[in-house]
């Protein structure tokens, strides 16, 4: 009795262990453009290494978006996908950070200061603006990459 008890705890303790091996990895970016002077683009992109759907929050220096009208994004496999995009003015020495948080629903215009449920995942970019910039960084566009969860 004893060996098949411990034989069952091994079987589930390693279903568990593959289940979290497949656990699909997402990874978000921010390319950053320069449009008209000072005013610069910051595009939200994302992929997955298995398909999944999410809805994103992007918050930055005075905007909050999401992912809204009641539907999902579809990441495929391999397939970087930009889902949101803002612009606004920066100036040298501007501190520049941006959260990003992915859901499993999607997110109402009510919610979206404050979304319901817990985040599948979370990043956060931050940068800040050198004096005499002619192009931006790449610091923002470093893949940042976390499993769903």
């Amino acid at each position: 009795m004893r060996r098949a008890l411990i034989l069952a705890c091994a079987v589930v303790l390693n279903a568990v262990w593959l289940q979290q091996a497949r656990a699909a990895q997402v990874c978000a970016w921010i390319v950053e453009s320069i449009e008209d002077g000072d005013t610069h683009k910051f595009e939200l992109n994302l992929s997955a290494d298995a398909a999944t759907q999410v809805s994103a929050r992007f918050q930055g220096p005075g905007f909050t978006s999401a992912s809204m009208g009641g539907e999902l994004i579809q990441l495929d496999p391999g397939e970087a996908k930009s889902v949101d995009g803002e612009g606004f003015d920066v100036d040298p020495g501007d501190d520049i950070s941006f959260d990003v948080k992915l859901f499993n629903h999607p997110i109402s215009f009510e919610e979206m200061d404050n979304p319901s449920g817990t985040p599948l995942a979370a990043f956060t970019f931050h940068r800040k603006v050198g004096a005499g910039e002619k192009a931006p960084p790449a610091d923002l566009a470093v893949k940042q990459c976390k499993p769903l969860g």
